[in-house]
């Protein structure tokens, strides 16, 4: 079982919780849909398919910069976690955010990300919070795995990831390609717009 906790200088009042699953199901991943459609609070997270996130750099920034709206009063979204997916996206629609990087079927593997008051946590609410996940992921603990940059570039689609930010014709080297891809969906979402 593994999971991971950050917390971001700037806001020591939120602990954000990320952990990875692999090999979830179809049926799964749609019944995950259909429960965050409908509200379920048991599935108040932040689901997001691998296929478009490349690096824990391009993760953090969008979760930072979603904490950052919220406690400002300036989200788009009318969640938290839905402004985390926003912040992804290069574009202005909320809804093809929620297509390119939410929960998608076609994607086995599900990055689930939840913004706690720091102040409601203790290491048994996280492990419990992980357990509730295996649970209604129906994987088996060997399926949940420590998020890390090098398993992420494995799990990205590296051609849809360049399509989505308009990539294709980027020059990039060999040589960091991971990095240099990170910071320019980084910059692409940050100036989407304008």
């Amino acid at each position: 079982m593994s999971y991971t906790t950050i917390n971001f200088p700037q806001f020591p009042q939120y602990t954000v919780f990320v952990s990875l699953f692999q090999g979830v199901e179809k049926d799964t991943l749609n019944t995950v849909k259909q429960e965050l459609i409908a509200g379920n609070e048991d599935y108040d997270f932040c689901f997001l398919n691998t296929a478009h996130l490349i690096s824990l750099e391009q993760l953090y920034s969008s979760i930072h910069r979603a904490i950052l709206n919220f406690e400002s009063g300036n989200m788009r979204a009318k969640t938290l976690n839905t402004e985390i997916i926003f912040n992804l996206s290069p574009v202005n629609k909320i809804m093809e955010a929620l297509k390119s990087f939410g929960v998608d079927e076609k994607t086995p593997n599900l990055v689930a990300v939840k913004v706690f008051k720091s102040e409601e946590l203790d290491s048994n609410t996280i492990i419990q919070v992980n357990n509730n996940l295996v649970n209604l992921l129906k994987v088996e603990e060997c399926q949940n795995l420590k998020i890390t940059d090098e398993l992420l570039y494995k799990l990205v689609d590296i051609a849809k990831f360049k399509k989505t930010y308009k990539l294709n014709d980027a020059k990039i080297s060999d040589i960091d390609s991971q990095g240099q891809l990170t910071r320019l969906a980084i910059a692409d979402s940050l100036l989407r717009g304008l």
